[in-house]
């Protein structure tokens, strides 16, 4: 990493995997309670186990510090579960005494890799959690539990963070679950924007950093306000369905900011690596550009269809529109400039993201259909739905993605 870009980040591995263990952990708590899982819970507790071990093992193999490590990484995890699930998933010593025990497995591993860029490590880990936060939030939608809770910031009447997890069930799990996800996503942006004010050296690059600070408290604020429709601790709501429309747009372009944080700081973006001077760069970001412009406006069309029933053929007809600008973009960028690694893979993943998208825009269509004859269940029809909208979040984020590498490995020049 270049010592014009980046400080020494003292903390930034162990908060890396002490988060990243608890995405882990949250995922397989997450999934293994959705209503239609109900996974046994040996098997839960086996799972959250061995993601304190997994931690502790890079703790231990990846970073200088050995078991130490582990220990501090461990107690993030701890830490975070107790302080957001009260002791549901771990104590904050059990977790250090596991993740210490993996990382002096893996600290047998003799001579370390090269040190890591850890800020973008937790970058990572950042996305990692939104995205499963985009997909609980699809899920409240697609299951109609948006209202399954009625009051905010409290659940009926407790304390979010206290709610009994024997009364999550049905709706109010979808819709509960949701807010908690939303609370270890808000834990982590501040974090994260605390290590890029701390760590990089590059202006934008905080400025970044706080904006998804900012934004993640706005988005929690729209979320609450989709509820009761103004401020209030009490029962008297007004639902407000135009924020959840707001509300689920702006989760897809939070993602699709972390993804721009995780680009700006990889080691490719931050190396002395030269650009490529051709005269096709401003023809290719402008296309790129397009590209973004038209993915948001059809999650707008999406959000609408979704939560107001309306606009379902404005929204078909924006696909093959936001098809071809978005085809066009990774096709251009991998076949014009190939020679780039990063760039052809930025083109190919645009690609393998359309065609996705526009398979699972398909089969979203025709199970509406079947689902409303009976001949396919609600759980296929939420399953499907709720894939066509995480993957649209996929494709911004690809396309934001795809236009911040042909600004970076791109110059405007004479093709050689």
């Amino acid at each position: 990493m270049s010592t014009t870009t980046a400080r020494p980040a003292a903390a930034a591995d162990v908060l890396a995997i002490g988060f990243g263990t608890t995405v882990a952990m949250w995922a397989v708590a997450y999934v293994s309670r959705l209503p239609i899982v109900q996974a046994p819970a040996p098997l839960v507790l086996v799972l959250f186990l061995v993601a304190l071990l997994a931690g502790g093992y890079v703790a231990g193999s990846r970073t200088s510090r050995g078991m130490g490590a582990g220990l501090m990484a461990g107690a993030i995890t701890g830490l975070l579960n107790l302080l957001v699930l009260g002791s549901f998933l771990s104590a904050a010593d059990l977790s250090a005494l596991l993740a210490a025990v993996g990382a002096a497995e893996g600290a047998r591993r003799g001579p370390r890799p090269p040190g890591r860029a850890w800020t973008n490590s937790f970058a990572c880990v950042a996305v990692a959690a939104t995205f499963l936060l985009v997909i609980a939030g699809g899920l409240v939608t697609s299951n109609k539990a948006g209202l399954a809770v009625t009051d905010w910031p409290n659940s009926y009447g407790y304390n979010m963070f206290l709610y009994p997890f024997s009364r999550m069930t049905g709706g109010i799990y979808y819709e509960h679950a949701h807010r908690l996800l939303g609370a270890l996503v808000g834990l982590t942006t501040m974090t994260l924007a605390g290590l890029l004010i701390a760590v990089d050296r590059r202006k934008p690059v905080r400025l970044m950093g706080t904006a998804a600070a900012l934004l993640v408290v706005i988005q929690g604020i729209l979320g609450g306000l989709r509820v009761t429709g103004k401020p209030t601790l009490g029962m008297d709501t007004e639902p407000n369905i135009y924020l959840a429309v707001v509300h689920g747009v702006t989760a897809q372009i939070f993602l699709s900011l972390l993804v721009a944080i995780v680009v700006v700081t990889s080691p490719t973006w931050i190396s002395d690596l030269s650009p490529i001077a051709t005269e096709r760069a401003a023809r290719a970001r402008r296309g790129a550009t397009i590209a973004v412009v038209a993915v948001i406006l059809q999650i707008v069309f999406g959000a609408i269809q979704r939560h107001l029933a309306m606009g379902l053929m404005l929204h078909i007809a924006a696909a093959l529109v936001v098809a071809h600008v978005t085809m066009s973009a990774g096709m251009r960028t991998w076949g014009h400039f190939s020679s780039s690694p990063v760039l052809r893979r930025a083109g190919i993943t645009v690609i393998w993201v359309v065609v996705l998208q526009f398979v699972l825009g398909f089969a979203a269509w025709v199970v509406r259909g079947a689902w409303e004859s009976g001949h396919v269940s609600e759980t296929v029809k939420v399953t499907v739905t709720t894939l066509h909208q995480g993957n649209g979040a996929v494709l911004l984020a690809s396309v934001v993605a795809l236009r911040l590498w042909l600004t970076r490995l791109l110059t405007p020049g004479v093709t050689r």
